[in-house]
């Protein structure tokens, strides 16, 4: 990003995603555990009608001789990497959110663990009646002056979703692409290739449209 944005002077970037914590180690417990593969299993294809338990499936996936929730719980513990006790309490309250070792309720067969997790996810994730999401989008900027003085600004991003209507998440991704689409349809983008909107030909002209669907960044300077 230093190259891509120009800004060669600049010592350190940093740019990331902030997660509740215990997050990366949850997600790598379930890949550890089996739940992140891909390929098609014959016990998730929708052509097997046979009834199947989140239980019985996690055991299947853990070669495990006995279906016990508690035993299948030992085995779970000793894909945990972590040996810090809170990530460890984290990620097994986790595990039992998620209902894989539960007895009653059914897998929807999704053809790949993966999938079938995501469908899982899905039925646990839905918003409720009312409920909205929120988008935050920061950009901070830690300056040294030629006069020695410093600085800190900043640009950041705050959108909601409507309630029962569009989340943020779709607007703040689909309105720039539907934008940038409709620029290429009306020739005003005529570059060709994968571009990244990293120049003022490209960045400028969206930027102002998304100002108008009311997704814009606040600028300030903070000292």
């Amino acid at each position: 990003y230093k190259e891509r944005y120009n800004i060669p002077e600049a010592q350190t970037i940093l740019r990331g995603t902030l997660r509740y914590q215990g997050f990366p180690q949850f997600v790598k417990a379930l890949v550890d555990i089996g739940f992140l593969n891909s390929e098609n299993q014959a016990i998730l294809s929708a052509s097997n009608t046979d009834p199947l338990s989140w239980k019985d499936l996690t055991a299947n996936l853990l070669n495990s001789p006995s279906s016990s929730a508690a035993e299948l719980l030992e085995i779970i513990k000793t894909k945990i990497s972590t040996n810090d006790a809170e990530l460890r309490s984290r990620i097994l309250s986790g595990v039992k959110w998620l209902g894989i070792l539960n007895e009653t309720i059914q897998v929807k067969k999704a053809g790949t663990y993966l999938d079938t997790l995501c469908a899982r996810l899905e039925d646990l994730m839905q918003y409720e009646a009312g409920e909205r999401d929120m988008v935050i989008l920061q950009h901070k900027f830690e300056i040294e002056n030629k006069d020695g003085s410093q600085e800190t600004r900043t640009s950041t991003l705050l959108d909601y979703g409507i309630p029962d209507g569009v989340t943020s998440m779709a607007k703040t991704v689909g309105v720039p692409c539907g934008i940038s689409t409709q620029f290429i349809l009306d020739g005003k983008i005529t570059r060709t290739g994968v571009l990244a909107p990293m120049t003022p030909d490209i960045y400028e002209p969206i930027m102002n449209e998304l100002l108008k669907e009311g997704v814009y960044c606040v600028e300030e300077t903070l000292n």
